[in-house]
């Protein structure tokens, strides 16, 4: 009985060390998964604004704010002015719009639009500064 005793012990030492190192390593897999995200979003972001004679995905086809359509325009197909065409000759530049991890559903795929740096409050997925064009996490985790 007693060396059952010591093999349980054992084990629970055994589990106090090996657990936490485990949570580490989710952790850092959904900062990790998060980062590619945001460098991919922003290189796709790039590509658009290049192939768009210097329009992001956030202005419409009358050269107008449209922020409403940022992911329609990414994530479908589009004519060189920004208008959204399921025949036009750009895109798509992602297949779909990925969660932030971080951030809990339903909001973890939302855009919230501004100008100026992302407020980090966790209210959306990602932040999206209508002025320098730039993408950000909006979550009080992950990278910036």
């Amino acid at each position: 009985m007693v060396e059952v005793l010591i093999v349980v012990m054992l084990l629970g030492i055994l589990a106090m060390i090996v657990i936490p190192r485990f949570t580490d390593a989710s952790e850092q897999a959904r900062e990790s998964a998060l980062a590619t995200d945001l460098q991919t979003l922003r290189r796709q972001i790039e590509i658009y604004t290049s192939e768009h004679n210097g329009r992001g995905p956030h202005i419409d086809h009358n050269g107008n704010l449209d922020p409403v359509r940022l992911v329609a325009r990414l994530t479908g197909r589009t004519a060189t002015d920004g208008r959204i065409d399921d025949d036009g000759p750009h895109g798509p530049y992602i297949r779909r719009w990925p969660a932030n991890p971080f951030v809990p559903d339903p909001i973890a795929r939302t855009v919230r639009f501004g100008e100026g740096p992302p407020p980090r409050d966790g209210t959306s997925g990602w932040y999206f500064d209508t002025r320098s064009g730039m993408l950000y996490v909006n979550s009080v985790e992950g990278p910036g």
